[in-house]
């Protein structure tokens, strides 16, 4: 009898202490180092340089645990870096390096928090300008994009809103219609029933717009007008067939002593 109770104390004190350890990872789970824990999230910011307002726009992506930055990514060169996450709660914090041959390196740190995003980074190794002497390490911070210059027109010829791009971003190239492409690494990004160009939003202040999108045929159809304070409208028109997005444009800026209309045409796939 008492080889059995011993047995059973084991199984007991066992039992206990394997529900403990489940408990502690379940807990670790919840707050903690979260490997990934952004993977697919993509942020539409406004930045600047610290104590200074807004600058531009830019648009963070997260993928297979690698952090980049589009605007510097097309400006200056920089490359994706790794980034690490620690879940606190509601929030998740992240850090990230990124770098660039020429350009030097940036720190990122940031949180996210009900969708939204602050970071503050630090460049350091900035070439610097002909009359800059040291331009030194600068410091800036970006957020969620709060406020935006104009209305939204709606899609195009009174079409419904639809969500049912959310969640996609294609990895584009294109040019002007009947030339050959001198437009690389554009994002198009479809994402809580808006659809934006990260090209045209960070370089000419083109807003985040509603877009149409039903089936069509073996593919879906997508359309949308985006607007800038400073460029006028672009209407897009676009179809995915399978892993390819085939797109067009049509950018019309009033001026007083003329009117810009150009047509251009887009094409990619999605990003993974």
């Amino acid at each position: 009898m008492k080889r059995i109770r011993t047995v059973m104390r084991v199984h007991v004190v066992l039992t206990s202490f394997l529900l403990l350890v489940c408990i502690a990872q379940t807990a670790a789970s919840a707050e903690g180092s979260a490997k990934g824990a952004l993977d697919g999230a993509i942020f539409l910011v406004e930045k600047g340089e610290k104590g200074q307002p807004s600058d531009g726009k830019d648009t963070y992506i997260f993928r297979d645990g690698m952090f980049r930055s589009v605007n510097y990514e097309k400006e200056y060169e920089f490359a994706e870096g790794t980034y690490t996450a620690t879940r606190n709660g509601d929030t998740i914090t992240f850090a990230a390096d990124t770098g660039s041959d020429s350009q030097g390196w940036i720190q990122w740190e940031g949180a996210v928090r009900e969708n939204r995003i602050d970071v503050l980074y630090t460049w350091t190794g900035k070439k610097q300008k002909w009359y800059q002497s040291n331009p030194g390490v600068t410091e800036h911070w970006a957020r969620s994009v709060t406020e935006w210059a104009t209305e939204d027109p709606g899609p195009p010829e009174g079409g419904s809103v639809s969500n049912l791009l959310d969640g996609k971003t294609f990895f584009v190239s294109g040019g002007a219609k009947g030339k050959e492409a001198d437009h690389y690494g554009d994002y198009l990004v479809f994402q809580d029933g808006l659809f934006v160009s990260s090209h045209c939003m960070g370089l000419v202040h083109f807003r985040a717009s509603t877009y149409s999108a039903t089936p069509e045929g073996d593919g879906i159809r997508f359309r949308s007008t985006t607007t800038s304070p400073t460029h006028g409208t672009m209407t897009w028109d676009g179809t995915i067939r399978g892993n390819v997005i085939d797109a067009t444009t049509r950018w019309v800026q009033k001026r007083w002593y003329w009117t810009i209309d150009r047509a251009y045409w887009w094409k990619g796939q999605p990003l993974e």
